[in-house]
C-alpha cells in the first residue's frame, strides 16, 4: 500500500503483511525454543551456581555492593541457613549445602544432556523414586526434629535428588517433542441430499392419444 502525499511517496503495510510479520517472528521464537530449550536450562542452571560461588569471593575482594545485593536475590531459590551452608574465606556461599548440590548436580547432568545432543537416555520412574527418596528422608526427619542430618548427608542426598530430577525429565521431555503428533481423522465426505426425483407420469399411466391407439 502507498500513500501519496506532498513530500512524495511513502510505503504503508497493509493488514494483512503486518500479520505475516508478526507470524513468522512468532514462528522463529518457537524454532528458538524447540531447538535450544535444552540450553536455556543449563545456562539458566549454570548461572545461579556460578552466582553462589562468585558471592564469597566478591565479599573477599571487597565487593560487597555486588555481592550482597546477589546474595539476596538468591534468597528466593534457597533459605540459606548458615549453619548448613559452605564458607569460602569465611563468608558465606549463595546456597546452602543441600541447595547448592542439587543445583551443581542438576547443571552437570543438563551439560551432558546438551553435549551428548540430547541422546541421554532416561530412567524409569521408579528409579527416579529411589534417587530422590534419600533426601525426603533425610529433609523430613531432621525438619521434624527426630535426627540432625550432616553436611555430606546433604551433598549426597542433593546430587541425587537433582541428577535424578534431571536425568529423569530431560529424556522425557525431548521424547514427547520428538513424537509425531497423531494425523487428523479424516471427515467423512459430504454428499448433500438429493430431492427426490419424481416418476414420470408416463411411465405408470399412458396418455388419451395412446389408450384411444390400444382400443
Amino acid at each position: 500500500m502507498q500513500h501519496i502525499g506532498q513530500q512524495g511517496t511513502s510505503y504503508i503495510p497493509s493488514t494483512s503483511q503486518k500479520k505475516r510479520t508478526i507470524g513468522h517472528f512468532m514462528d522463529g521464537i518457537g524454532d528458538f525454543l524447540l531447538n535450544y530449550w535444552a540450553h536455556i536450562i543449563t545456562v539458566v542452571l549454570g548461572t545461579l551456581v556460578f552466582i553462589a560461588i562468585s558471592i564469597p569471593f566478591l565479599s573477599y575482594f571487597g565487593l560487597d555492593v555486588i555481592a550482597k545485593p546477589l546474595f539476596y536475590a538468591l534468597h528466593f531459590v534457597c533459605a540459606q541457613i548458615p549453619s548448613h551452608s559452605f564458607y569460602i574465606f569465611g563468608h558465606q556461599l549463595g546456597m546452602c549445602e543441600r541447595n547448592f548440590t542439587i543445583y551443581t548436580s542438576m547443571f552437570l547432568g543438563s551439560l551432558v544432556f546438551v553435549l551428548t545432543k540430547k541422546r541421554l537416555p532416561g530412567i524409569p520412574w521408579w528409579v527416579w523414586l529411589l534417587m530422590i527418596l534419600p533426601m525426603a528422608l533425610d529433609g523430613t526427619t531432621q525438619m521434624f526434629g527426630l535426627r540432625e542430618s550432616t553436611w555430606y548427608l546433604r551433598i549426597l542426598t542433593g546430587s541425587l535428588f537433582g541428577l535424578g530430577n534431571i536425568w529423569f525429565a530431560l529424556p522425557l521431555m525431548q521424547k514427547s517433542l520428538d513424537t509425531p503428533l497423531p494425523a487428523p481423522r479424516p471427515r467423512p465426505a459430504y454428499y448433500p441430499s438429493q430431492p427426490a426425483t419424481t416418476p414420470a407420469l408416463n411411465s405408470f399411466a399412458s396418455t388419451p392419444s395412446q389408450q384411444s391407439a390400444d382400443q
